[in-house]
């Protein structure tokens, strides 16, 4: 049992202790047989038996009565003392607590109000007193006021330990982030733990490659996440949170500002952007959102925030080396790394095989054809700097698609392409027929045609991320062999 789960149990233990002494004091002192207090369920319909004190011997109380099966149920929403007599406003019959006739005649209610709402009756039985003197309309006033303020005295108590448990949970989620062994696991960590915090909601990472800020990845549990390389807009949340370097917050109305384009699905709601840096250089940018703008309460913020500060000085104590010019997750190719687009694969097929996903996915490898021939005739160089502008070419964002693109080994690539578009697949191809048809410039003198040669195959539900790359694999093999340009897996 934690800490803040004793004391939670502690404080519920005395507050009934408490109201059981009280209803004691008050059977003494208006000198009744029986006193009872019913808790109220409206929801439910139902009287919830807080305690009961008795003199009399054949008196047992159920815990729980429907307001059909119980007299209490006429009484739920009064809101001031009410005198009951047995035979003209309750039958006996009805006093279903005695074991034999009740020996009762009259019936005083005490609401117990809060918040404008009754919450609770306490039930005064007794068999000579007919009317309420002045000295009883005292006790009974201190008692109601006693329950007012134990009640709230109750709320906050259980309020304050909540918090506790809640700011205990939070440092637990520090220190995860702290054991993070590499930066991809501290990436995911970060967006796991941010989950927790929007449930219901949804947690993005946005990462430099391709030369351009994309969407990457997203939690397991994200809902409604726009499509992976999906590239940031001017003027977007995402935007102003890296121009600026600080957190930076928005409730959309009637779906604007956009998080990250306009080519994301409607947000609602609103969004968390939180820059993570590196040696002060914008590094990567997580986007926390929900519908439920309430969510985002000033410790939420807080808390969302500061996991972003911590995510940096742990990137700076995983990578101290890093130039300020390189990316993270990129390669010296512009490419993202070959970790993260696994990760990101997995992630997508997880989302895939587990809800509705308006999305369509394709993955595949690409190579360059024609390698072997242009290996004899250029330098080391001026193929990298070949490989940079045919990636660039490759891009889905220069064709209005969402993607990235990694490398896999030497001048071979592997891809995410996603749309709601059916057609977006067949259409990028024909688009990179088009521009392959004229050769490559890659120095200020030299030009190449290139020759591609592209494995591809369609996500489905119930499939393995690892299964389809190697899918795609052969099948960009078997274009090799045959010099074909595409072949689908």
């Amino acid at each position: 049992m934690t800490l803040s789960t004793k004391r939670e149990k502690e404080n519920l233990q005395n507050f009934k202790e408490i109201i059981r002494d009280l209803i004691t004091l008050l059977r003494t002192s208006l000198q009744s047989e029986t006193v009872s207090m019913h808790w109220v369920n409206n929801h439910r319909k139902m009287l919830i038996l807080e305690n009961y004190t008795t003199s009399r011997k054949n008196v047992v109380f159920q815990d729980r009565m429907n307001y059909d099966d119980h007299f209490l149920g006429n009484y739920t929403h009064i809101k001031s003392v009410t005198r009951l007599e047995i035979g003209n406003h309750v039958a006996a019959e009805e006093l279903t607590h005695y074991m034999s006739a009740p020996s009762v005649r009259y019936i005083y209610l005490i609401p117990f109000v809060f918040n404008s709402e009754t919450v609770a009756v306490t039930s005064v039985e007794a068999f000579e007193k007919s009317s309420i003197t002045e000295i009883d309309q005292e006790s009974i006033s201190a008692y109601q006021k006693i329950m007012t303020r134990l009640l709230q005295t109750y709320l906050e108590l259980s309020d304050i330990t909540e918090k506790q448990a809640e700011w205990i949970e939070y440092d637990e989620i520090t220190g995860e982030l702290a054991l993070s062994r590499n930066t991809l696991e501290l990436a995911i960590n970060l967006l796991d733990e941010l989950q927790g915090l929007v449930v219901g909601g949804g947690v993005l990472l946005i990462a430099r490659g391709m030369n351009d800020w994309h969407t990457v990845i997203y939690s397991d549990k994200a809902s409604n996440p726009p499509p992976v390389g999906l590239p940031v807009q001017e003027g977007s949340i995402a935007d102003q949170a890296l121009k600026n370097g600080e957190s930076f917050f928005c409730t959309h109305f009637n779906a604007n500002p956009k998080r990250i384009s306009g080519h994301e699905p409607i947000c609602n709601g609103a969004t968390l952007a939180v820059p993570i840096l590196h040696q002060q250089r914008r590094q990567m940018l997580v986007l926390v959102y929900t519908e439920n703008p309430l969510i985002f309460s000033e410790a939420v913020k807080h808390k969302i925030a500061n996991l972003g500060r911590i995510a940096g000085l742990k990137f700076e104590s995983l990578m101290p080396d890093l130039d300020v010019q390189e990316d993270i997750f990129s390669t010296a190719l512009t490419t993202y790394s070959e970790d993260l687009f696994s990760k990101s694969l997995a992630v997508i097929q997880k989302h895939l095989n587990e809800q509705p996903v308006a999305l369509s996915t394709w993955v595949g490898m690409i190579t360059i054809g024609n390698i072997s021939s242009l290996r004899t005739k250029y330098r080391l160089e001026d193929l990298t700097q070949l490989q940079r502008q045919v990636l660039q070419k490759l891009a889905p964002q220069e064709f209005g698609y969402s993607g990235i693109i990694s490398r896999y080994s030497d001048y071979i690539y592997q891809f995410i392409l996603q749309s709601t578009d059916e057609a977006a697949f067949s259409q990028w191809a024909e688009g990179l027929a088009r521009e392959f048809r004229e050769p490559v410039s890659f120095t200020s003198d030299d030009k190449e045609i290139i020759q591609l040669n592209i494995g591809y195959k369609l996500l489905h539900q119930g499939g393995d991320g690892d299964m389809a790359m190697q899918k795609t694999k052969s099948a960009m093999n078997e274009a090799v062999k045959t010099g074909t340009f595409i072949v689908e897996s």
